[in-house]
């Protein structure tokens, strides 16, 4: 990994958890994972182009 790339700020842990937050009820724990894949998945295409 090139360290040129590492960027601080939000994590997708922490728009995983505004997510969680926004919705106002208990989620299942696939739902979760799926979403969380998701802001992984996006993240990763984001900062590659």
């Amino acid at each position: 990994m090139d360290a040129k790339l590492i960027v601080f700020g939000e994590t997708s842990l922490d728009k995983l958890l505004q997510w969680l937050r926004s919705s106002g009820e208990p989620k299942d724990i696939r739902e979760v994972l799926i979403q969380y894949l998701q802001i992984l998945s996006k993240s990763v295409t984001e900062d590659s182009e």
